[in-house]
């Protein structure tokens, strides 16, 4: 239901959204309800980017990087299961679940794509990217970080770049198009 300019009238959270994006926002508002610790819809977008960036930053600055900076494959998580490397890439895997919305709804991509499809095609191509780098590495990644260097390194560069873009633009995007 809209009141004749496009908005949403009902008593739900989204009212105010307009029409052609508002499937975006009634799939995610009904998991995030009235009473939930957002304030805004801003606010609840932000956290979404802000876990995006923390994914990266945990797994590209903290997981990867301090054993290869320190050369030492005893501070890798995990480094008995020989899978610390599948376990960052499907830590990255989830932050792409989040942007893309898969698993039965839309993602911020929905409104990114429309709004800006040259940022949405840069974030699917960062990773898409960021993902596809872990497969360079090709042994257990805490041998990785002594024979695999580069592309150690090129895979964190990667997901460095990725969580940059999410920081420098999408942020200002949510705060430009998702105002309450």
């Amino acid at each position: 239901m809209t009141d004749g300019r496009g908005i949403v009238t009902c008593s739900c959270f989204f009212v105010s959204l307009p029409v052609n994006i508002a499937g975006f926002f009634i799939y995610f508002f009904r998991i995030i309800p009235l009473r939930s610790k957002y304030a805004t819809r801003q606010e609840a977008f932000l956290a979404m980017v802000g876990g995006m960036i923390d994914i990266c930053g945990e797994v590209g600055d903290g997981k990867m990087k301090e054993p290869f900076d320190q050369q030492n494959p005893s501070i890798v998580e995990s480094p008995y299961s020989g899978n610390s490397a599948v376990d960052f890439k499907n830590n990255i895997i989830g932050a792409q679940t989040v942007y893309l919305g898969r698993n039965g709804g839309k993602g911020i991509a929905a409104l990114v794509s429309e709004r800006n499809k040259s940022l949405d095609q840069t974030l699917k191509a960062q990773f898409t990217a960021a993902i596809n780098a872990f497969d360079n590495i090709t042994v257990p990644y805490e041998e990785a970080i002594i024979n695999q260097k580069v592309q150690v390194q090129q895979t964190m560069d990667a997901i460095n770049t990725l969580a940059a873009t999410l920081e420098d633009e999408l942020i200002p995007f949510v705060l430009q198009n998702i105002p309450d």
